[in-house]
This record gives structure tokens, C-alpha cells and sequence, in this order.
């Protein structure tokens, strides 16, 4: 699983992203999460492919932007609800991850 994290600038989404990480590795999975700020996304899409996009709550003011660049490579996004946004809710966040993309 291959999924690009956009917070405002890419720092605190690397500490939920470690987390997430974690309680995959918990689970026998492995996952790759890529933290970086909204304003980097376009170029991002252009040189990755992802299987999903999550958005920090601080940034959905950007969904429609980023929805619209997602939706040329058909990649969903996933907004992350702000009691979500820690990592003690890694556990939480990562089925809801699953349960998204299995839909």
C-alpha cells in the first residue's frame, strides 16, 4: 500500500505517518506513506503513483485542489477527522485506511 499524506507542511504528518507505519508492521503488513505539505502534491502525483491520499485536517480546505490532481491518476482521498490526527489513533486511522481502500 502506497499512500501520499498532505498536511500544511509535512511535519507533523511524518509523526502520524511513523505511527501508522507501526501499527501496520504490528499487523504483518508493510506500508509506505510519504509525508508532505499540500503545496507539494502536484509534483509528487506527477513522479509516484499512489494507492490513496489522506488529508490532514488543517489542509481540507485544500480537498477540492487536490481531489481534482487526483483524480487524473483515479487516486481517492481519505480526509483524516481531527480526532484522528495523532498518533495514539494510528490503530484507529489504519483500519479505517484498509476499510476505505477495500470498499
Amino acid at each position: 500500500m502506497n499512500i501520499l499524506l498532505s498536511c500544511a507542511g509535512g511535519m507533523s504528518s511524518s509523526i502520524l505517518a511513523d505511527a501508522i507505519k507501526d501499527e501496520a508492521k504490528n499487523e504483518g503488513e508493510e506500508i509506505s506513506i510519504d509525508p508532505i505539505g499540500t503545496e507539494s502534491v502536484e509534483e509528487r502525483l506527477e513522479d509516484t503513483d499512489y494507492d490513496l491520499i489522506l488529508l490532514a485536517p488543517q489542509v481540507l480546505y485544500r480537498k477540492k485542489f487536490i481531489e481534482d490532481l487526483a483524480s487524473k491518476k483515479s487516486i481517492p482521498v481519505m480526509p483524516i477527522q481531527g480526532t484522528e490526527y495523532n498518533p495514539l489513533a494510528a490503530p484507529k486511522l489504519y483500519k479505517e485506511i484498509k476499510d476505505y481502500l477495500n470498499k
